[in-house]
């Protein structure tokens, strides 16, 4: 598996999509898709929705959106019960970029759904902001997202390369805050012997990176980052900058989801 990083713009991302699904590419940074008029709109959706609730699982964040992390079926269907049903108003007086970017999965020529969880359609993004206030360096810890959707029991669990879409329509400015990518994804028997194979490959120590080659990718407001979520991953602050900034202006708000080809199903499916 290859470890390829490009800058594009929108018009590009339907060209890429193949090498993306299949590995070829392992991310891509797709560059100012939203003005900032609009990003401010979908942040203030955000701040003043009221399905805005503190994550609460061992990955702090304030989150709009159902949270189905290591959850089971039953839980899963009570979450998107509880709080499914406000993410829709996230992209209220907006675009919505979700629905663009799959647009561009069917134009690359891919049968294209949402995954479903017992006849329910799935989510297919949720609003975060990661606030852990016990290391504001790195608010997101090292981890792979490659257990979490193959031990998941859902219709998704066979997608080999999952991809993670997250559109940014608040994000510090540039060198204050980036997602470190690692040329990296574990064994199995690597989380394992980590102890942490049952909490879906997260978090992973640093140490345990050390020499490991990575790329730390910094996008801006308005940007798009779609990458192969099964490669480690973490988001770094630079804290002696962020203390320089106003106000909201340090938040990172992240509206993500996965999609990634099924050859079970011959279609590309969308989760949250």
């Amino acid at each position: 598996m290859s470890f390829k990083f490009q800058e594009i713009s929108f018009a590009e991302l339907s060209e890429n999509m193949a090498a993306l699904l299949n590995g070829e590419i392992t991310a891509l940074l797709v560059k100012r898709v939203m003005s900032p008029k609009l990003c401010q709109v979908v942040y203030d959706n955000f701040i003043n929705s009221a399905g805005l609730y503190q994550r609460n699982d061992g990955v702090p964040a304030l989150m709009v959106g159902a949270n189905t992390y290591l959850q089971d079926v039953d839980r899963v269907i009570d979450e998107l019960q509880r709080n499914g049903t406000y993410t829709d108003l996230l992209f209220r007086g907006a675009n919505n970029i979700y629905r663009q970017v799959f647009d561009s999965i069917e134009e690359a020529g891919y049968r294209f759904r949402q995954a479903y969880i017992q006849g329910l359609p799935a989510p297919v993004y949720r609003g975060s902001i990661w606030n852990n206030p016990t290391n504001y360096e790195t608010p997101l810890l090292a981890h792979t997202d490659w257990p979490q959707v193959k031990y998941s029991g859902l219709e998704f669990q066979n997608v080999k390369i999952p991809i993670a879409i997250n559109f940014y329509p608040k994000h510090p400015p540039k060198g204050f805050s980036a997602l470190r990518l690692y040329n990296f994804v574990p064994e199995e028997s690597w989380l394992d012997e980590l102890g942490i194979m049952n909490s879906g490959g997260y978090p992973i120590a640093q140490e345990q990176l050390d020499g490991v080659h990575y790329i730390d990718i910094q996008p801006e407001e308005g940007d798009i980052l779609l990458f192969n979520a099964a490669h480690v991953h973490a988001v770094n602050n630079r804290s002696e900058k962020l203390t320089h900034l106003h106000k909201n202006e340090h938040h990172r708000l992240n509206i993500n989801g996965f999609f990634g080809f099924c050859d079970q199903l011959n279609r590309v499916l969308a989760w949250a």
